[in-house]
């Protein structure tokens, strides 16, 4: 009986062992099973990972660049611009130009002298110009050089067309100064006195007309 009890006991311990390790081994299995899934998993997870960081990175490396290059576009916008107004030099050297002065009014006043109307003098008048040469001598030669160039000073004065102008008196007054009576041919009773001066490379300029009540010079 005791031997049969042993032999049992025996075979139930065999029984235990293979059970206790069967389940080790199916345990050790489930750990190396799972062990594997998630090291498997975990790998298959983190690597597709990188290539996202690696996006994120090209792309903000991108904007990065983006960022570099707006300024230097900005740049050279600013360039542009600044060099704009080279193309409009031109325009701005026309208005730099000289303007002419405006011409100055004509001062009429009240003449104030014996048998003078009013007087006229016109800042305005220049020289009428002059072909002779060296040291000017007032002539009154009626023929000479000086002598027409005195008329056409007074012509330019009164506005009276040599053609339709009569010559009543030129007379000195001074060295290089001279006054002269003139009056249109179809109203000889209209009469200017006329005072004209000699200035050099330019001739005979007029200071002032007086315009005469009556003809004083008339014959």
């Amino acid at each position: 009986m005791e031997q049969s009890s042993r032999a049992e006991r025996k075979t139930k311990r065999r029984k235990t062992n293979r059970i206790l390790n069967t389940a080790i081994a199916v345990v050790v299995l489930l750990i190396i099973i799972v062990g594997f899934t998630i090291f498997a998993g975990g790998n298959n997870d983190e690597e597709p990972a990188a290539p996202e960081e690696t996006k994120q990175d090209q792309t903000a490396a991108v904007s990065d660049e983006e960022t570099e290059e707006e300024p230097a576009q900005s740049e050279e916008t600013g360039t542009e611009d600044e060099s704009e107004p080279a193309e409009t030099e031109e325009p701005a050297e026309e208005e730099q130009t000289e303007e002419e002065p405006a011409d100055e009014e004509v001062i009429v006043s009240e003449g104030t002298d014996p048998n003078v109307e009013e007087d006229i003098v016109n800042p305005n008048w220049e020289g009428v110009g002059t072909s002779q040469t060296g040291e000017h001598t007032s002539s009154f030669e009626t023929d000479s050089t000086d002598w027409q160039e005195k008329e056409q000073a007074l012509a330019y004065a009164t506005g009276i067309p040599l053609s339709d102008m009569t010559v009543w008196y030129i007379s000195g007054d001074g060295p290089q100064a001279a006054i002269g009576t003139v009056s249109p041919k179809s109203n000889q009773d209209e009469a200017y006195r006329v005072h004209i001066e000699w200035v050099d490379g330019e001739g005979w300029k007029p200071t002032k007309v007086q315009k005469l009540e009556e003809n004083d010079k008339g014959r």
